[in-house]
């Protein structure tokens, strides 16, 4: 009976994964640190933003957790473009403070800098004009 179970709980894993493999436009995410720096990046961003449009935001980075798959992790090209700006912010080092001792390196930059090119290379980097 449990061998059924396992089976069945592999089979709805499998098919999660491959549903959400067949959406298209979705930005996927590579690594756990990608997942937590635009989740942190996100949040802060909503905080910001007037409107429902920060809240909806927030919602969305509700959504990511690196307790998941990172293969079934996405967000939609147009939250990118909404948060592309703050990437950039980011990257150049204007960014809140890491909630870590001073001795820790701070790679939020750096792991956004690596984001953003790989969604340029694919094609998926909002056209921002400045």
């Amino acid at each position: 009976m449990s061998a059924v179970v396992t089976i069945v709980g592999i089979l709805c894993v499998a098919g999660v994964i491959v549903a959400s493999l067949r959406k298209r436009g979705e930005v996927r995410f590579k690594t756990y640190d990608e997942i937590n720096v635009v989740q942190q990046l996100m949040f802060w961003s909503a905080k910001r933003m007037p409107g429902s449009e920060g809240h909806k935001l927030a919602i969305k980075a509700y959504g990511l957790s690196n307790h998941l798959i990172i293969a079934i992790q996405s967000i939609s090209r147009h939250d990118l473009a909404v948060i592309a700006p703050v990437i950039d912010e980011w990257i150049q080092g204007r960014l809140p403070p890491q909630n870590l001792p001073a001795e820790y390196e701070d790679f939020r930059p750096r792991t956004l800098q690596a984001f953003k090119a790989r969604m340029q290379t694919e094609g998926l980097w909002p056209n921002i004009e400045a």
